[in-house]
């Protein structure tokens, strides 16, 4: 705080006449000006001095005091303000005193009983301190909180503080270093300490010990964690978490993030050497190397194009639910380059995928490389329409099996149009051309193809896409929507020669997102084929307050079977199975979705999701339900059924508690269970949370995990600068880390 320069300019404005003002001044105002108030102004000129009295404020350079009395002697050269004083910055920091001095050249000064507010509720305050040089204060017999005492609470101290028989704040440095100092909790004196030392409020990255955590788990016995962060610069920083465990070695985990004139990315790994187990999860009584390497970088090269990449390693397929990093199944590591200008687009691609279930096989999973789109949408209309072009190139290649290449090419149109009605009509058409090449055929993939066989298929469909949505207004402010949809596809039969690989077009669920899609199918590979209409009804009601209820179900009814669907996706017959959608928003901030499909013959339940999702003043909940028939095409998964839960309860303005769970009702066995307490306050933050996975994978045993973690707000949060992912418009959602680098 420039404390002696804002009482320099106070003396110099003290020979002009008072301000007449009936509102009290405000800090800011252009630099170098000065203007004050008071209700009494006194001028000696044989002491040479100046007094100003009763309600003094005087504003200079964006700062404003306000004290009972203020002086200056011209003969000392001291400014003395007495009485109440208050010093604002801009920044909103404050300065109260019971009397500040400056002596000499107007740099240094003594102040008593001060009390230096750093934000809303962190405050130093002292007996008296003194400043040098105009960036150095030293207090004597000081404390610092950033807790607020509730005093109609009963509260009589804050919950932390830290006293000191000395505390210099080094402004330059952005540094405040204690001597002789003292951890209190509620006034209670708990540690003492010789000397330590924090940021001050302004550095947002700090180099420091970050909030440790500790606790047990089943396979790591008992651990403490201790992280450090290390800001090497402004543009990159560093964060060390060695991991210490009774039951296993030491952890090593690293964590560095940077950014460049371009863009951003992070790294996240860990390392350790332990016990090697063999396939069945029993130690074989060597040891080993594990490690993992989580990483993603996003760049800009200009307005439109932009490259980055995404890392997914790990050594071994358990590693990362053994040291609790991950539950993930499945690893994906992509580079890419993409170009976006509008609503085209392109892109180029490269995926590699590790398998981390029992039953995935490295060799069998393929390599993507390249994966090449172009999405092109043309300026001008064409047939009063919209006309893209789309063309693709994928290649994947395998250790062991099926290799491929594919080339795509197509073109697109599209035409909406309102009549008169209200009715809303959209003609459609695509036609598209592929290539393949078989690189190495697989005889059970590809029966009858050889190894560098060219395989060709072109496909045709054209459309038309009605609906006529019914608006009702009620008295009552209720808005009610009735909109049947249909829509008609005309297309070729047949799907192209034997022995075309399917390699996109493996998962198909046919529900309510994808009932009015032309073709159902999520990749090339497979087609739908032959004329078929689907058909539905939506209903919407808002209502006044906010909420909303909106119902959607439809079918699809076709003149023959198609043979690239299987009968278990609910699209193998003439008419498909039922699917539908009901979406109940009671008021904002909660939501209920029900999507479901039943069997066209006798309306029983096929598959079934039910997910509610929000939050409020009072909690945060996101629960769902799932229960899947049976059905190959879903890469041979048997039935599913399965529930799902995690909320947050609030019990007060302080104190939650965090529960969750998940299910299997299928085999009637849980998988996983969690809670925990959380105290979270203006200065502080504790978490005790346990946890207990029941599955078993190889070397990774059902575990119970109980951890404690507590974090002194200003003094452990190093680590927590900006995000290292900013919202950028040119990124995407996707695309942003809101956690920063350690959001795994």
């Amino acid at each position: 705080m420039r404390l002696s320069a804002l009482l320099l300019a106070t003396a110099c404005a003290l020979g002009a006449p008072a301000l007449a003002a009936s509102e009290p001044l405000a800090p800011g105002g252009e630099a170098e000006s000065v203007v004050f108030r008071a209700d009494r102004l006194v001028y000696d000129a044989d002491g040479r001095t100046v007094r100003l009295s009763g309600n003094v404020e005087i504003a200079s350079d964006g700062r404003l005091l306000t004290a009972d009395e203020v002086g200056y002697d011209q003969t000392t050269g001291r400014v003395m303000a007495r009485g109440h004083v208050v010093i604002r910055e801009a920044d909103g920091s404050m300065l109260t005193a019971d009397e500040v001095e400056l002596t000499g050249d107007l740099k240094d000064g003594v102040v008593d009983n001060i009390a230096v507010f750093l934000d809303e509720y962190a405050r130093l305050a002292a007996v008296r301190a003194t400043r040098e040089a105009g960036a150095r204060t030293t207090l004597e017999s000081a404390v610092f909180s950033p807790c607020r005492v509730c005093t109609e609470k009963g509260q009589t101290e804050p919950l932390w503080q830290i006293t000191a028989t000395r505390v210099v704040w080094d402004q330059m440095a952005k540094r405040i270093s204690y001597e002789d100092a003292s951890f209190e909790l509620f006034g209670t004196p708990l540690v003492t300490i010789p000397a330590f030392s924090h940021a001050d409020f302004s550095v947002k990255n700090q180099t420091g010990f970050l909030a440790p955590s500790a606790g047990s788990t089943s396979d790591l016995g008992y651990f403490v964690e201790v992280p450090f962060h290390w800001a090497l610069d402004p543009s990159y920083d560093l964060t060390i978490s060695p991991l210490i465990a009774t039951e296993a070695n030491p952890v090593l985990k690293l964590d560095w993030r940077q950014e460049t004139s371009s863009g951003a990315y992070f790294l996240s790994g860990s390392y350790t050497y332990d016990d090697a187990y063999d396939t069945d999860g029993n130690r074989t009584g060597a040891q080993t190397s594990y490690s993992h390497v989580f990483g993603r970088g996003r760049f800009r090269l200009s307005e439109k194009m932009g490259w980055g990449f995404d890392l997914e390693r790990t050594s071994s397929d358990t590693y990362l639910k053994r040291y609790e990093i991950s539950d993930a199944d499945r690893l994906t590591s992509r580079a890419y380059w993409d170009w976006r200008n509008g609503r085209s687009y392109a892109s180029v691609s490269a995926y590699a995928f590790q398998g981390l279930r029992a039953t995935d096989d490295d060799a069998l999973t393929p390599i993507v490389l390249p994966e090449a789109m172009l999405h092109y949408v043309l300026d001008e209309p064409v047939y009063g329409g919209e006309l893209a072009l789309d063309a693709s190139l994928i290649a994947l290649n395998r250790s062991r099996g099926l290799d491929t290449q594919r080339l795509a090419a197509g073109v697109s149109w599209s035409r909406p149009e309102i009549l008169e009605g209200g009715q809303a009509i959209t003609f459609f058409a695509e036609a598209r051309a592929e290539l393949y090449r078989i690189g190495t055929a697989d005889p059970v993939l590809t029966p009858g193809v050889e190894d560098g066989d060219l395989l060709s298929r072109a496909t045709l469909y054209a459309g038309i896409d009605m609906r006529w949505p019914f608006v009702r207004q009620t008295e009552d402010g209720f808005t009610q929507i009735v909109e049947p949809i249909m829509q008609v596809v005309i297309a070729p039969y047949g799907d192209g020669p034997d022995g075309i690989p399917n390699e996109d077009s493996l998962s198909l669920e046919f529900d309510d997102t994808n009932l009015f899609n032309p073709v159902k199918f999520t990749g090339l590979d497979l087609i739908e084929s032959g004329p078929r209409a689907n058909i539905g009804l939506r209903y919407a009601e808002f209502f006044p307050g906010g909420g909303s209820l909106e119902v959607l179900a439809g079918f699809q009814v076709r003149l023959d079977d198609d043979p690239a669907f299987e009968n278990a996706s609910g699209l193998g017959e003439t008419q498909s199975d039922y699917v539908g959608r009901v979406t109940f928003v009671p008021w904002p901030g909660l939501t209920i979705v029900n999507r479901l499909r039943l069997d066209k013959d006798d309306f029983s339940v096929r598959r079934n999701e039910v997910y509610i999702q929000g939050s409020g003043s009072w909690y945060e909940i996101d629960a769902s339900y799932l229960k899947l028939e049976s059905d190959p095409s879903l890469t041979g998964l048997g039935p599913r059924e399965e529930v799902s839960l995690r909320s947050r309860l609030y019990v007060d303005e302080y104190w939650s508690v965090i529960g969750g769970a998940r299910r299997d009702l299928e085999s009637d066995q849980m998988i996983e269970s969690r809670f925990g307490v959380a105290y979270e306050d203006e200065c502080s933050f504790v978490e005790l949370g346990f946890r207990r996975r029941f599955t078993r994978d190889r070397d990774s045993e059902p575990s119970t995990t109980v951890i404690l973690s507590i974090r002194l707000k200003a003094l452990g949060d190093g680590g927590t600068a900006a995000p290292l992912f900013e919202a950028d418009p040119y990124l995407g959602a996707e695309n942003r880390d809101p956690q920063g680098f350690r959001s795994f």
